[in-house]
């Protein structure tokens, strides 16, 4: 998109000899001749720079420039005087406390400006480009905690210290608290290590930890425990660890799930060992990115697309923006996003039942690569 510079000077041959100077490739120049019509073109536009001229009549430069620094969506527009007027330092000071980020004399030497232009021009491009990849952040943010939320099973991210940092709504449904209880205390006294209540869990010692951050996932081999009320419901845990981006271990999440008692912890495990795929199918479930909604359980899956099995038909050729929670943190990633398109539908012996085959539509790189580390590891 072009950039738009807004000029303003009360004699129209002025305006053409900056027109002349400043006009180029990615730049839009928008004429003014007056203060007033300088600040309604300001409120209008997106103004990447001002070129404003100080001595005009009924409203000068400096007007001009006070009564933009006092509105929200023009005080940030660097502006450049340009002005012929004396070059003593109470003008140039004047200037400044209106807010004005440079000055120029006039007769104006064209080297100098067009370079202080494209200097506040390349500024310009570098605060949008900011301003997008906030937004881009801010967009996986909320998108990756919709996933979050969404999925059935209890989440609960925590610090290095044991601290809970997230906890979706599955976790305070398990653990009866709701997440301004949750957010910000310690783990460890949540969980115990017998069923009568008596053994605490101690995060400095925990498995879980020591597992996390040598960098392992963990599992438990016997069921932990938690408080419903006055009783003791028995769990299976696993986790996996955080780390930055220079590999430090600063966090871990952890799912917990109900458990009927140890040995059908211990069966999960031996099933895993068993039959790993039929098992990673079985955990993992594709979202809607747009809604946060269930679209079904996954049921195979390659480079080129998945099949799903879920409770509702989908037309063909819908394309869809779907997500999936991962069973371990992979290539640095806990969740992938991609789109995918309806390629065949097939309904199952039991009424509102279906299998459905997508196709992946231009993945990134990395979910590729996070796609290709699951059917390996898997």
């Amino acid at each position: 998109m072009k950039q738009n510079i807004l000029v303003v000077d009360d004699h129209r041959e002025n305006l053409i000899a900056l027109e002349a100077i400043l006009d180029g490739e990615g730049r839009n120049l928008v004429m003014a001749q007056s203060g007033n019509e300088a600040l309604s073109l300001a409120l209008k536009h997106d103004f990447a720079l001002v070129l404003l001229d100080v001595q005009m009549p009924e409203m000068d430069g400096f007007e001009v420039a006070e009564l933009m620094r006092k509105n929200k969506k023009t005080r940030h527009i660097p502006i450049i005087f340009v002005t012929a007027i004396s070059k003593e330092q109470k003008y140039v000071f004047k200037g400044y406390e209106c807010g004005a980020v440079d000055y120029l004399f006039k007769p104006i030497d064209q080297k100098i400006l067009e370079a202080k232009v494209s200097v506040f021009l390349e500024l310009d491009r570098q605060r949008k480009k900011l301003q997008q990849a906030v937004v881009q952040m801010k967009r996986l943010k909320d998108e990756n905690e919709r996933l979050l939320h969404a999925l059935g099973e209890a989440l609960i991210g925590a610090d290095a210290r044991g601290k809970v940092t997230f906890c979706n709504e599955s976790a305070c449904a398990l653990l009866r608290q709701n997440r301004d209880e949750l957010v910000g205390q310690d783990i460890a006294p949540l969980l115990f290590n017998d069923d009568a209540g008596k053994l605490r869990w101690k995060w400095k010692d925990a498995p879980l930890r020591l597992a996390c951050e040598a960098g392992e996932g963990w599992k438990n081999e016997h069921s932990l425990y938690c408080r419903q009320e006055d009783e003791l419901l028995a769990l299976s845990v696993r986790a996996n660890s955080i780390c930055d981006d220079a590999g430090n271990f600063t966090g871990v999440v952890i799912v917990l799930r109900k458990a009927d008692d140890e040995n059908e912890v211990r069966d999960s495990r031996k099933d895993h060992r068993r039959n790993p795929r039929k098992k990673l199918f079985r955990e993992l479930v594709v979202f809607d990115r747009s809604t946060g909604g269930n679209v079904g359980r996954l049921m195979n899956l390659s480079v080129d697309g998945f099949k799903l099995f879920t409770r509702r038909e989908l037309p063909m050729g819908e394309v869809l923006q779907l997500g999936m929670v991962l069973p371990d943190q992979i290539a640095g990633v806990n969740t992938i996003s991609f789109d995918a398109r309806v390629v065949w539908s097939e309904n199952l012996d039991a009424p509102g039942e279906f299998q459905i085959g997508f196709q992946f539509k231009d993945i990134a790189d990395i979910t590729r690569d996070v796609i290709t580390n699951l059917m390996d590891k898997y």
